[in-house]
């Protein structure tokens, strides 16, 4: 994937930007030419907000199933259809409080026998850097060494004990929105749609710097590409080095992402062909056992809202029985 130098510059200093002030501060070019460059590769493309899901005490539910379900809980965010040498996989994800996993797969039991599920410690995305620019398939043993020089690292603060309403509603726009969406832009959107109460500037930029901020891991971009020209990958990964493979593989260039588990991993993206000998080799090289799938069909939900698991008179969380229906997209 080819770009300007003016958009590469921009695009190396992203990871570390959270405003558009600071990615053209960062990247050397003038606030309009960012702004403008921005609004360029948001129509090829989406900006995307990575963060350290367990500073919030989040997580991100993978789980395989014998059928598409029907129905499925809240906090789903896709249903994916894959195909294997092995047959036929159903993938369900989901992203919600770690505490309520367990009550999420009672909930998609009644839906879909459930084969095997986990929840990550870790959620690491392609991140445009230009020591990754031109890897080669070659190199991928390298990578796997040296994939945690190149991930900024996750928060050492103590993590939240339960976020609240206003932290959980801007944490749900800078996922949706990107991480330019300001705050007072992000509540109004849920205010509208949710009848949120009213709630000033002030304490909006309070709660965004004291609460969702140091959850900010970095930022990425990832450029629409149609499966046809290349194709969804998941690849599974079971064993004792599944987390440092999958690190190394959401690297590759350039649109990818990794969930990681105890012991295991899934990646998921849509890697150039030439990389594509590597699904083949990493069981031969590493303490991984290793499917890999390629998608069918695509059925995606909308960034769960949240702060609906809230308790906030206890601070803590609570398990809505909710159904929702899915979307297809091919």
């Amino acid at each position: 994937m080819g770009f300007r130098v003016d958009v590469e510059r921009l695009l190396y200093a992203l990871p570390y930007s959270r405003t558009l002030r600071e990615l053209a501060r960062n990247s050397k070019v003038s606030h309009t030419a960012a702004r403008r460059i921005v609004r360029e590769l948001s129509t090829e493309g989406a900006f995307r907000f990575v963060p350290d899901d367990s500073f919030y005490g989040l997580t991100r539910l993978v789980a395989f199933v014998d059928r598409v379900p029907r129905r499925l809980p809240f906090t789903t965010t896709g249903v994916r259809s894959l195909v294997s040498q092995e047959g036929m996989h159903t993938l369900v994800m989901a992203y919600l409080p770690e505490a309520l996993a367990g009550k999420y797969v009672e909930s998609l039991s009644e839906e879909a026998g459930v084969l095997e599920w986990f929840v990550t410690r870790d959620y690491v995305a392609w991140l445009p850097r230009p020591e990754l620019r031109g890897v080669s398939p070659g190199e991928f043993d390298g990578l796997v060494d040296r994939a945690p020089e190149y991930i900024p690292p996750r928060t050492n603060l103590r993590p939240l004990a339960v976020p609240d309403q206003i932290d959980l509603v801007l944490l749900w726009g800078k996922l949706l929105m990107g991480p330019f969406a300001r705050p007072t832009e992000i509540y109004s959107r849920a205010s509208r749609e949710e009848g949120l109460p009213a709630v000033s500037k002030q304490v909006l930029s309070y709660h965004y710097r004291a609460h969702v901020q140091p959850g900010w891991r970095y930022s990425t971009y990832f450029k629409y590409i149609s499966s046809e020209e290349l194709p969804f990958v998941a690849y599974y990964v079971r064993g004792r080095e599944a987390e440092r493979v999958a690190r190394a593989l959401a690297l590759l260039p350039n649109l990818g992402m990794s969930l990681i588990g105890d012991g295991r991993a899934l990646y998921m993206g849509q890697l150039q062909c030439r990389y594509h000998t590597l699904f083949a080799e990493i069981p031969q090289s590493y303490g991984v056992e290793a499917t890999l799938m390629f998608m069918k069909l695509d059925l995606r939900l909308d960034v769960p809202r949240l702060w609906r698991l809230l308790d906030a008179e206890h601070r803590k969380w609570r398990w809505v029985e909710e159904k929702v229906e899915v979307r297809a997209r091919h």
